[in-house]
């Protein structure tokens, strides 16, 4: 573009020197071929007129642009034809009848005057009658004075622009396109470019920090919607490229496992909203084509109710724990792939396990047991009701106040120093959607109570 700009502004710079030498008629056969040579060796499309508005010089760059052999308009003042359907004034004609004030009415929004040429006017339009599909020019007037001073003709150039304009068109329909895409997102979003200036803020943004897009566009503010005091967004960090500085500003922080360059974290936001929120966020890089960094895109989430309802589960399990630790009936809980959850104190007492020997392992069967072998619980959670008379023999039967339940009593000579007796159930656990996660089994030492039995079923039998 700049090699273009310096030949168009030597070569006006030769038609002025020739005219102001020779004269617009040409005194010199040898001028005006020079004049002629250098207008025909222009590689950007040209043409001169003269001050009665007849085309003087019509180069070959302009023959091959609008199909219009120069043998057909110099001489004429139908230059109008390469660009309009119809009859009006070019750039060149408003510049020589001295009526810069008619140039709006003509090309309004789309000129400018130029910053390299006095007396000359650039602009940028559509031509719809122009090839196949119209053509988007760039074009410079400029007016060519004599020795004198006075307007001699004007010099038009044109550059065909029309595949740079189609990209720009392009890319803004793109950028648009993305615009929408972000808009039109429910979840909360904002880009920042290398600046840190925020250059997308969406509605669903605007809802979350109640803080809207023209306030925040052109801005780095971006952290107001989040912090009570100044300071760094994960984004602005992804941006500098400080990741080194990332877990000073947030602890719990991870790479993404779907996208490269990608980081993730979640946190507390307390001067967000009514009584703080808690987000979920994510930070990607936005790159080139040629891979260069140009920005970042922060998605946040909002988890709250998320949260809320994970801490109900933590409390509810800690509530749960209490009240097991609590029982005076010895408890253990296996889930469905038979791994101890719960192995309360009564338990422990009972069997001298302790809970931290067992819990997570399936070797509940220690502490009855003298070799591996099924539990009751152990039996219910395989589905293997069958299989409870073989082990149970004689000692079961099911439960008459819970539903899917056993119980059974038995002596296990390994508990203790002489055995003990035990009174036990076992209960199938479900979730709320009833899918099997566990089960729950209880037992009584009932011992002393069975020792008590049999003393008197042996005074009874014995004569008196």
């Amino acid at each position: 573009m700049k090699r273009k700009t310096v030949e168009k502004n030597d070569a006006v710079k030769s038609v002025k020197a020739s005219k102001g030498k020779r004269g617009i008629s040409g005194t010199s056969k040898e001028s005006t071929h020079l004049l002629h040579s250098i207008v025909q060796g222009f590689s950007i499309p040209a043409f001169v007129i003269g001050k009665d508005h007849k085309v003087i010089y019509w180069n070959r760059a302009l023959e091959r642009l609008t199909g219009i052999p120069m043998s057909e308009v110099v001489g004429t003042n139908q230059h109008w034809r390469s660009f309009y359907a119809e009859a009006r004034p070019c750039m060149a004609d408003l510049l020589i009848d001295g009526v810069e004030n008619r140039i709006p009415k003509w090309y309004a929004g789309k000129y400018r005057k130029s910053d390299l040429l006095d007396e000359a006017y650039e602009a940028t339009d559509f031509f719809p009658a122009l090839g196949e599909k119209g053509r988007w020019l760039h074009f410079t007037a400029a007016l060519i004075r004599g020795a004198d001073g006075k307007i001699i003709g004007a010099i038009e150039t044109l550059e065909d622009i029309t595949e740079r304009k189609t990209a720009e068109l392009t890319q803004r329909e793109s950028d648009q396109q993305v615009f929408s895409i972000i808009e039109g997102s429910p979840i909360p979003t904002f880009v920042i470019g290398l600046d840190h200036n925020v250059l997308y803020w969406n509605r669903a943004l605007e809802k979350l920090s109640k803080i809207s897009a023209k306030d925040m566009i052109g801005t780095n503010k971006h952290w107001r919607a989040f912090y009570a005091k100044e300071r760094p967004c994960l984004s602005d960090l992804v941006v500098d490229q400080t990741l080194e500085t990332i877990p000073e500003w947030y602890g719990s922080i991870a790479k993404s496992k779907l996208l490269e360059d990608t980081y993730e974290a979640e946190g507390f936001f307390p001067d967000l909203g009514h009584s703080g929120r808690w987000l979920r966020f994510n930070v990607s890089p936005l790159r080139s084509s040629r891979g260069a960094l140009v920005g970042c895109i922060e998605t946040l989430e909002d988890i709250t109710e998320r949260k809320k309802a994970d801490q109900l589960i933590i409390d509810s399990e800690r509530i749960l724990h209490s009240i097991m630790e609590g029982f005076s009936i010895a408890t253990f809980v296996i889930d469905k792939n038979h791994k101890i959850l719960y192995w309360n104190r009564a338990l422990e007492k009972l069997t001298k396990v302790k809970a931290a020997d067992v819990v997570g392992t399936n070797q509940q069967w220690r502490a009855f047991y003298a070799k591996e072998r099924p539990c009751m619980a152990d039996l219910l959670v395989d589905s293997a009701m069958e299989r409870v008379a073989k082990w149970y023999s004689g000692k079961y039967q099911k439960s008459d106040l819970i539903e899917h339940a056993y119980e059974a009593t038995d002596f296990f000579p390994d508990l203790g120093d002489s055995g003990r007796w035990l009174r036990f159930t076992a209960a199938l656990i479900r979730d709320s959607h009833g899918d099997l996660v566990g089960a729950l089994e209880t037992l009584e030492d009932i011992t002393e109570q069975r020792l008590a039995e049999d003393t008197l079923k042996r005074k009874s039998k014995s004569p008196t």
